[in-house]
């Protein structure tokens, strides 16, 4: 069993979230929040392998969310004069929406219907690692009943 456990949001790291890939479920356990950082309960799925037709990574770049990051960072530094605590805040923030339009996205197609798992960029080499595990897991999952794969294995 593998199990990768990742930061769901940019700004908030610890809403956390956490998949588990065995030789028979996909188990998902994400958090589910309020304005996106107060917690409010969790979203668990316990999808079947024989469920799941594949999965895909890819990046997404929300422009809305860039451009009001940027916005915010102008804001900042245009307030550096005045106060240097109000600039520092409005430069945080601003770096944070911006960096949350950067996500890495993982699609678990189940049962003809997409699960999608969302995270920030910084999180990407844990969502390809992911990626990786459920497609080694439906690959011995397609191995396990295919009989000419069994047959030529008991012939060698």
């Amino acid at each position: 069993m593998k199990r990768i456990s990742f930061s769901t949001s940019l700004l908030f790291f610890w809403v956390k979230g956490a998949v588990e890939v065995d030789n028979r479920f996909v188990k998902t356990n994400l958090s589910n929040t309020i304005l996106g950082f107060i917690p409010a309960g969790k979203d668990e799925q316990s999808i079947p392998l024989k469920n799941i037709s594949g999965s895909m990574l890819s990046s997404k770049y929300n422009i809305k969310a860039i451009i009001i990051g940027l916005i915010l960072i102008f804001i900042g530094i245009g307030s550096l004069g005045e106060s240097f605590f109000g600039a520092l805040f409005w430069l945080i923030i601003g770096i944070g929406v911006a960096g949350s339009g950067i996500q890495t996205i993982l699609n678990i197609e189940k049962s003809g219907s997409p699960h999608y798992i969302s995270v920030p960029f910084f999180e990407k080499a844990k969502i390809s690692e992911l990626n990786q595990y459920i497609n080694i897991a439906l690959a011995e999952d397609t191995d396990k009943t295919d009989l000419n794969l069994f047959f030529d294995k008991k012939t060698n």
